[in-house]
């Protein structure tokens, strides 16, 4: 779990920004937010993680918006930006010199999406950047050859659009061995399993619910079914800022794809602000360090 005192005025400035993304316009109920907001986060002593705190954001905002909060607009506007550019994508990873890694990439650059802390993205360049500059893939030959010997992968997903980049990845992985985990309500833009059935992973590979609430993956929230999954499964991959905040101290190991998108992130994981990255943990039960070549240090 990340607890940081730099991550509370981030979570005010969310406040604001999503009060204007839900269509929140006048100076005043923007105050009411953000004054509730304030009080809620003193008010809660234990906050464990930014992504824990999401919940309470949502209320927060629902209430404002007399219950109408919705970012489903905002999500199919989006998918379809992102649909746009499915077809280079699909056509790089096809004729790549090494798919698995150029699908990588596509799945990786997904996560630039985010309503919460990089409202503000600019998705065709980050597309090209990941696609065709460098990028820290240090632990890409570790990945590899954990999907290639594994029978079983949790694929822990983030954001509903994003899902579309990570469905060029899935038929790399071996979509046969691949559990797509969602989360178990709305909550921003993250994926549901309504969601990943509206975009058909579910004839790809097996979608689960993971019972996770929050912008992230709150283990204690977790269903039984998830949680055997999270503990057997030969790879764990997870997607986004969130997942990394609330599962950084993983008593298993766990691959991680995210863009980082603030100090406190950068501070725990070594990446500057505006990496994208795929990062190995362990597991602090598990001391076994994969071949790292190249990796990020």
């Amino acid at each position: 779990m990340l607890n940081n005192p730099g991550c509370i005025p981030c979570i005010v400035k969310q406040a604001h920004t999503l009060s204007c993304i839900l269509g929140i316009n006048d100076a005043e109920t923007q105050r009411v937010v953000i004054r509730e907001t304030m009080s809620a986060l003193m008010d809660d002593q234990a906050l464990l993680s930014a992504p824990h705190f999401s919940t309470t954001l949502q209320s927060i905002l629902r209430r404002a918006t007399d219950g109408k909060a919705s970012y489903a607009a905002i999500k199919e506007r989006n998918m379809r930006n992102a649909a746009q550019y499915m077809t280079y994508l699909s056509i790089m990873i096809e004729n790549a010199s090494d798919p698995f890694e150029m699908a990588v990439r596509a799945s990786i650059a997904g996560n630039t999406i985010d309503l919460g802390a990089n409202p503000h993205f600019r998705l065709e360049h980050e597309i090209n950047a990941i696609m065709l500059h460098t990028l820290d893939l240090g632990f890409l030959p570790a990945l590899k050859r954990d999907v290639r010997a594994s029978s079983t992968i949790l694929f822990i997903a983030d954001n509903y659009e994003e899902a579309l980049f990570d469905k060029l990845l899935i038929p790399q992985l071996g979509p046969a061995k691949v559990h797509f985990a969602v989360r178990s309500a709305e909550i921003l833009n993250d994926i549901t399993l309504e969601d990943a059935r509206r975009l058909e992973i579910d004839s790809m590979c097996r979608v689960l619910e993971s019972g996770s609430v929050i912008s992230g993956t709150a283990l204690e929230q977790c269903t039984d079914e998830f949680m055997e999954l999270y503990t057997k499964a030969d790879v764990v991959i997870a997607k986004g800022q969130g997942n990394f905040e609330t599962l950084l101290d993983a008593r298993r190991p766990i691959y991680f794809m995210f863009k980082v998108k603030c100090e406190p992130i950068a501070d725990v994981c070594g990446y500057p602000v505006g990496s994208s990255v795929l990062h190995y943990h362990p597991g602090v039960m598990d001391q076994h360090t994969p071949h790292t070549e190249g990796a990020h240090s």
